[in-house]
C-alpha cells in the first residue's frame, strides 16, 4: 500500500478494495486512462474539507508505476535528526513545522542529500545517520511548470540521524525558515498541532520505532 498526500486529503494505493470511513471514495483504477487519477485531483482542489481516496487494482506494482507516470517526479531527502538528551530537530518554514528536507541534486545519493540538506537548513554539522526510515509522498503544483501539467509528485526519503554536538541550530533564512529547534517527545504536542497531514502520519508510524 502507498499513501499520497494532496493538501490536507489523501490518496491510498493498494490492491484491494477495503472498509472505509464514511468520506472515503474508491475506485478500481483499469490502466489505460487517467480519468479516475484526474478526476480525483480536482475533488481534491475544489473540495472545501478533506477526503480519503483509495484507488485499487489487484496488480500493485502497476498500479503505483501508472499513477506515478501520471506527475512530474522530484525525488527529495531530508533528516529525522535526535540528539543525545533524545530531542528532536524542527524547522518552522512559513509559519508550519516540518523536518529539514530538500531536492536531490544530479549525481547525489538520497543520504549524502539528507545530511547536506539539514546541514544547510539548520547551519551546523557532525551528523551520523543510524537508519532510512519509510518515504512520504505528496503532491503539489509547481508554479515553474505550466498549468494544467504541472502536477509534481514529490517523494521523500527519509533518514533518522543522530546529533552529539553542541552547535546551535541556525535556520536558514533565505529558504524561508524561520527557526530551527529541538523538540522532548514531552512537547511533540506543539508540533502536531502545526504540521502537515503527511509528517502527522509519518511520525505516528515512525516514534514507535526510533
Amino acid at each position: 500500500m502507498y499513501k499520497v498526500f494532496f493538501n490536507d486529503s489523501s490518496i491510498v494505493i493498494a490492491s484491494e478494495m477495503k472498509k472505509s470511513s464514511n468520506n472515503n471514495i474508491s475506485d478500481r483504477i483499469d490502466f489505460g486512462s487517467y480519468s479516475a487519477v484526474n478526476q480525483i485531483i480536482y475533488d481534491i482542489e475544489h473540495a472545501d474539507k478533506s477526503s480519503e481516496y483509495l484507488i485499487y487494482n489487484p496488480d500493485i506494482f502497476q498500479l503505483w508505476n501508472y499513477f506515478r507516470r501520471r506527475f512530474v517526479e522530484i525525488p527529495a531527502a531530508g533528516g529525522l535528526v535526535r540528539n543525545d538528551a533524545g530531542s528532536f530537530l524542527f524547522i518552522k518554514r512559513l509559519g508550519v513545522w516540518d523536518l529539514p528536507k530538500g531536492k536531490i541534486e544530479k549525481n547525489e545519493t538520497q543520504a549524502s542529500a539528507a545530511v547536506r540538506e539539514v546541514e544547510e537548513e539548520c547551519g551546523f554539522s557532525g551528523l551520523q545517520i543510524v537508519r532510512q526510515l519509510e518515504s512520504t509522498f505528496h503532491i503539489y503544483r509547481s508554479p515553474y511548470l505550466n498549468y494544467p501539467d504541472n502536477l509534481v509528485l514529490k517523494e521523500t526519503n527519509w533518514f533518522l540521524m543522530n546529533y552529539s554536538g553542541n552547535e546551535i541550530p541556525v535556520p536558514q533564512k533565505d529558504e524561508n525558515i524561520e527557526e530551527a529547534r529541538w523538540f522532548a517527545l514531552s512537547e511533540f504536542d506543539q508540533v502536531l498541532a502545526n504540521t502537515y497531514l503527511s509528517l502527522r502520519d509519518f511520525f505516528s508510524k515512525t516514534l514507535s520505532i526510533v
